[in-house]
């Protein structure tokens, strides 16, 4: 766990949105490396450029050759800024996110953004003979934010307040009762629901944890002296999961489709456009998606998409504040094919090009 040992320096903490924007993690292209007493400032940005590929491409991007590896041999040429955090050695490495995309499309690897989905998590720490639920101050709890961090994955944290402990008992968390945990969480906007039990005994730190996201289920469990060794452990295992159903793009993804239109309605200021403007241009695209109208509080974007409509409309539901709605009703049409004469012969006009349209409404 060497990588992460000191890495608290610029802690952020677990948001606590009841209704809110897309999970987007600010901090994605910038990387703190912890000191290490053997290591110069070149190995340290070796560090950071490896924690920044697998943030953006997942733990399991091959760097041994192509545009990849010349990254790691020379970081430099895609960081924006480094800098010291303290008379211990520590860096904070800010990357250039242009010339990350331009390496990784050269790669042609599957890309997140700084779009992910929320995970809420339901944490208690104890023994079978008491049990509370995990605070954020704490050791496991610092870890977990600072893992959270180090990988690139958006946690949340429910209040715990009256009603949180009204409807979700200690024992549900232990027992990752789904049910229960789900119906909890629905006052949040999160698309992912952890249950993670954490023990400590004799110095040895345990979790065991059960992830839901969307339709998939993953568990595991993890332990070591280090508290943030389990933690980064956990974190590992959720963002190859976010990365393995968010990712877009890469040489096994279908080309762009090109014809997607996205028609939202509800756009009445410009803080809206420009918020929803934002959400596109954060969905890991290599093309941006451009605006084609604005009629009234409807505006009309094109959009090249490296994936189908349902990785699409995943994406779209990461921002809370979008609504899919159903297209409007469409109007009666002549039914009479046209023709056209070619060398005396008639033959029917080629229809135009079917244009594939998702409506949304702004909220």
């Amino acid at each position: 766990m060497p990588l992460l040992r000191n890495a608290c320096i610029g802690l952020v903490s677990f948001c606590l949105p009841l209704f809110s924007q897309a999970a987007v993690v600010e901090s994605l292209y910038q990387v703190d490396v912890p000191p290490h007493a053997e290591a110069d400032q070149s190995a340290q940005l070796a560090v950071a450029a490896k924690v920044m590929l697998e943030r953006l491409a997942g733990a399991g991007v091959k760097t041994d050759s192509g545009p990849l590896a010349d990254v790691l041999a020379e970081p430099t040429r895609v960081t924006r800024q480094v800098g010291s955090l303290g008379d211990d050695g520590a860096l904070r490495v800010e990357f250039d996110p242009v010339l990350l995309r331009e390496a990784l499309g050269k790669a042609s690897v599957p890309v997140l953004g700084r779009n992910r989905p929320g995970i809420l998590v339901w944490a208690v720490q104890g023994d079978d003979y008491s049990r509370d639920f995990l605070g954020t101050s704490g050791d496991m709890g610092q870890a977990l934010k600072t893992a959270g961090r180090y990988r690139g994955v958006a946690l949340m944290q429910p209040l715990a307040d009256l009603q949180d402990r009204s409807s979700v008992s200690e024992q549900d968390v232990v027992d990752a009762s789904q049910d229960v945990l789900e119906s909890a969480s629905d006052r949040y906007s999160s698309e992912g629901v952890l249950a993670l039990s954490v023990s400590h005994e004799a110095d040895t730190w345990g979790a065991q944890w059960t992830l839901w996201l969307n339709d998939r289920k993953l568990t595991g469990k993890a332990s070591s002296e280090d508290p943030l060794a389990v933690a980064d452990e956990l974190m590992q295992a959720i963002a190859a999961e976010v990365h393995r159903q968010y990712a877009v793009g890469g040489a096994s993804s279908a080309a762009p489709v090109s014809g997607w239109q996205l028609e939202v309605s509800g756009i009445n200021s410009v803080d809206a456009f420009a918020n929803l403007q934002r959400t596109l241009q954060q969905l890991g695209m290599e093309q941006q998606p451009s605006l084609l109208s604005v009629e009234g509080d409807r505006v009309h974007f094109s959009v090249d998409f490296a994936g189908d409509r349902a990785q699409l409309e995943r994406m779209l539901m990461l921002d809370q504040r979008l609504v899919e709605v159903a297209p409007p009703a469409a109007e009666p049409v002549e039914t009479a094919e046209p023709e056209v004469l070619v060398d005396d012969v008639a033959e029917p006009i080629e229809p135009a090009e079917q244009v594939n349209t998702l409506y949304y409404r702004w909220r």
